[in-house]
């Protein structure tokens, strides 16, 4: 069975409309588990009257008790599909993107192939249909930084290019139920931000790559839960970052990122104190933290 999960918080509308697309488009998916995460808004009564109107038992929603980011809530509906469901092949996808093709078939055929591997799509924009990002990022760790690979840049010019994404982005990311087992769950400690990244990592030492399908592409309008560029995203983000430096390169190697991290933070604040201060805060709190 071929399973795909979709974290909601506080956008049931646009959840509705993310299954809505997948379940017209992607027939070979056979089950959308929606998770809840915890919203406290009507999202979960929103979804009951959305599966009243139109019954749809491939549709399951799930109540998470509490919201524990991304990570927290995708393990949630994870570990509710490997108890419930005969699961094969998962496939996270985030809710603020939407799809007009069958963006799933390809992703599952180079898991068929190889099933030792996360896949992933290409991203374009809702708002301009410009690439957004071939797959995923590239890592600069010292900087506590990423880029999108690809972005605003032309699919042939990428083909051309052949460079690969450091990590996948987790707004599409698909692997096989049996890569659990290997590897376990995401880390649910970072609350937001480079879950997915250090999970990848993490798999790199049990062999497992990585790989952008082309042709399997999802329309992503952007962050609907994250705030924005807002003390919440600063602390968060920046913790994040050098939390994941300190597991992967080491204690010295993560101060040092977040002695960067700050300055980049201060430079790109400086008429806002406050969010420089929340960066600040957050880029040292990730080099305390157990890994």
């Amino acid at each position: 069975m071929n399973v795909a999960l979709i974290l909601n918080y506080k956008a049931a509308t646009e959840t509705i409309s993310c299954v809505e697309s997948l379940l017209a488009h992607c027939p070979a998916l056979d089950h959308v588990v929606v998770i809840d995460n915890d919203s406290q808004d009507g999202s979960v009564a929103a979804f009951e009257q959305w599966l009243a109107a139109q019954p749809r038992p491939n549709v399951t929603v799930l109540a998470n008790p509490q919201n524990n980011g991304y990570a927290g809530g995708n393990n949630h509906g994870l570990r509710w599909a490997l108890e419930n469901l005969p699961v094969t092949t998962f496939w996270i996808v985030n809710n603020d993107t939407y799809v007009d093709s069958d963006a799933f078939t390809p992703l599952l055929e180079a898991l068929q192939e190889d099933d030792r591997q996360f896949v992933g799509s290409v991203i374009l924009s809702a708002d301009s249909g410009r690439l957004e990002c071939y797959g995923g990022g590239k890592l600069y760790p010292l900087l506590g930084k990423a880029r999108l690979l690809g972005k605003d840049q032309t699919l042939e010019a990428m083909a051309q290019n052949r460079e690969q994404p450091d990590y996948l982005m987790g707004c599409s990311l698909a692997f096989s139920a049996k890569l659990i087992e290997r590897i376990g769950l995401m880390d649910e400690a970072y609350f937001m931000y480079s879950e997915e990244v250090d999970w990848q990592f993490q798999a790199r030492k049990e062999g497992i790559s990585i790989r952008v399908v082309p042709s399997s592409r999802l329309f992503h309008y952007g962050s609907l839960s994250s705030g924005g560029r807002s003390a919440f995203y600063h602390y968060y983000r920046n913790r994040a970052a050098t939390r994941f430096n300190k597991r992967f390169y080491g204690q010295g190697f993560a101060l040092a990122s977040a002695c960067c991290l700050s300055a980049i933070t201060v430079i790109k604040e400086f008429n806002h104190p406050s969010l420089a201060w929340s960066g600040i805060k957050g880029a040292f709190k990730g080099v305390t933290m157990s890994v």
